[in-house]
């Protein structure tokens, strides 16, 4: 595969030397916009329906129009995956409201613009981050912080939307560096475990499993659902509920989970151990299970669009 990839911008696909924005750009100005990032697994999209209906909710929460039906999207991102010769990967997709002067004001009449920016960045080598470094994450596990800096209201900023203003987890990033961690993980206002900078986050209890709900101040992750659904398929017991910091350090296994990281196992927590201070088994085996699931679905994914290929 060549070194240049090629970006999706506003239409076309460029050389990634010419893959440029204004700086006039609302996101680049005020983080306006909202992004995906998705899983490619055996050249195919993971969970696209599900990122596409988050992306959608976004755009309409931030009143940003939605520049292509889901049938364009599939083949835009199909067209990605075949142009930068993706058999794994990720994409992020990321959508701007437009053009505008400095003013945070955003009526269209101020905008250069108006119409959004979108683009589509490619990152290859899913399956060797996974055979290598992420495998090496797994085997060790990983070393926690619980954040001082409570986690964004929802009442303030939604969290419920993916927007590009990511200065709540890039404070939490800079506190992890500084403790010499690799993850943190994050309280609301009264005190509730929400998530982590860019991740969820699980407690496990004999066959139990706990996370936040998703009116505590998170994401609804895409990776959280499946892990849900593996992990009730397997026979657990999945709970949406309230919990603290102390659940986290009286549990068998903490682990987090994202579309980069699927299940990594958190062993230690701001200096305490959880459980025996090794990885668990369950979270190991919901880490296997969501590659299984990834496997599958690609087939699924590749069917499904061939058929509605020739159908047209």
């Amino acid at each position: 595969m060549s070194s240049a990839l090629e970006i999706f911008l506003n239409g076309s696909f460029v050389p990634e030397a010419e893959a440029k924005v204004s700086v006039f750009d609302r996101c680049f100005l005020y983080g306006d916009g909202v992004f995906e990032g998705i899983a490619v697994w055996d050249r195919a999209p993971f969970r696209f329906d599900a990122h596409m209906a988050r992306l959608k909710h976004g755009l309409a929460y931030l009143r940003i129009e939605n520049p292509y039906t889901d049938d364009e999207w599939a083949q835009i991102v199909e067209d990605a995956i075949a142009r930068n010769r993706m058999a794994d990967g990720y994409l992020r997709i990321q959508i701007s409201r437009g053009e505008g002067i400095s003013s945070i004001k955003w009526e269209p009449r101020l905008l250069r613009k108006p119409q959004p920016n979108v683009t589509i960045l490619p990152i290859p080598g899913f399956r060797d981050y996974y055979k290598g470094l992420l495998a090496e994450k797994i085997e060790a596990g990983l070393r926690g912080i619980m954040l001082s800096r409570p986690r964004m209201a929802s009442a303030a900023v939604p969290s419920g939307i993916k927007h590009c203003n990511y200065l709540n987890s890039v404070l939490g990033a800079i506190e992890v560096t500084s403790a010499q961690a690799d993850v943190g993980i994050a309280i609301d206002q009264q005190g509730f475990v929400t998530e982590g900078i860019a991740y969820n986050v699980f407690a496990v209890k004999g066959r139990r499993l706990s996370t936040a709900p998703l009116n505590r101040d998170i994401l609804p992750g895409i990776t959280r659902d499946v892990v849900i659904e593996v992990a009730r398929a397997q026979g657990f017991e999945v709970v949406e509920e309230l919990f603290d910091s102390f659940t986290l350090s009286a549990a068998d296994e903490v682990f987090i989970c994202s579309t980069l990281e699927l299940a990594v196992p958190v062993v230690e927590i701001s200096g305490r151990k959880i459980g025996d201070g090794k990885p668990g088994p369950v979270s190991k085996q919901l880490g296997h299970l969501l590659l299984e699931t990834m496997e599958r679905e690609a087939q699924d994914w590749r069917t499904r669009r061939a058929a509605r290929v020739a159908a047209q």
